[in-house]
């Protein structure tokens, strides 16, 4: 293994301990496995003409919206689930979903829905060519401090790295679920330039059949859902016509 390599995986593994020793970890399984699950229940290709593009929109949107709230301890949130993690910062600067925890920054990426939880790490993503410049800056950044752009799947490098590489900062949560079952998975990696888009990647959860669901938490009572309430009856008040011989 290079040592740039060595050097992502090392800073990786603190992150994702990290992650896991504080609580962090299950926070974030719980709520992707609640916005997936209920956008899941709601995919309507036949019906709706839904398409996965939409669909993964929609998921990114309401992590994007809940993650902060449960931060927060917004009321829009139950109380159980509201996240108490200490040192714990989450934002959306220029609307792209932060979380800043441990000395790290990492951003949320979803994984193609026809990838369900086997995302392809040899390839499939340009970051040059991506709509999101949040990370290509994130994959230059750590090619710069890890002096290392990745060969082809596959290959070696032609020579050992001629550096000394610098500590990871920055990474990207991916998560995913099966395209049948509200079963998901998420990973915490190191996005780089070069012929592969990521560096080194290491699994945060994967939901077994027995365990889906961690946390079953419900949302602030504020009475039935939209399809479930009556129709509004229209009212009407119609003006008299005024009879002849009246102004």
């Amino acid at each position: 293994m290079d040592r740039a390599e060595e050097a992502a995986q090392r800073a990786l593994h603190t992150v994702v301990s990290e992650c896991a020793e504080s609580g962090l970890t299950d926070a974030l399984r719980g709520l992707v496995q609640e916005v997936y699950t209920t956008n899941l229940d709601r995919y309507e290709p036949d019906e709706l003409g839904d398409t996965p593009r939409s669909f993964g929109f929609q998921c990114y949107e309401n992590l994007k919206e809940r993650a902060p709230r449960r931060a927060h301890h917004d009321v829009r949130e139950h109380s159980d689930a509201h996240w108490r993690i200490s040192g714990l910062h989450v934002a959306t600067p220029g609307g792209v979903l932060t979380f800043e925890f441990a000395g790290a920054r990492f951003v949320t990426m979803k994984v193609p829905y026809g990838q369900g939880r086997n995302p392809n790490w040899g390839g499939g993503v340009d970051w040059a060519h991506q709509d999101s410049q949040v990370r290509a800056a994130i994959a230059a950044e750590n090619s710069e401090v890890l002096q290392y752009r990745t060969p082809a799947a596959g290959a070696a490098s032609l020579f050992a790295h001629p550096g000394s590489p610098g500590t990871v900062q920055n990474f990207m949560l991916l998560w995913g679920g099966e395209a049948k079952t509200p079963l998901t998975a998420g990973w915490l990696a190191v996005p780089v330039l070069g012929e592969r888009p990521f560096i080194a990647h290491e699994r945060l959860w994967w939901d077994a059949d027995r365990d889906a669901q961690v946390t079953q938490t419900p949302m602030p009572d504020r009475g039935p859902n939209f399809d479930e309430r009556p129709a509004a009856a229209l009212s009407m008040a119609l003006k008299q016509r005024p009879q002849e011989g009246q102004a």
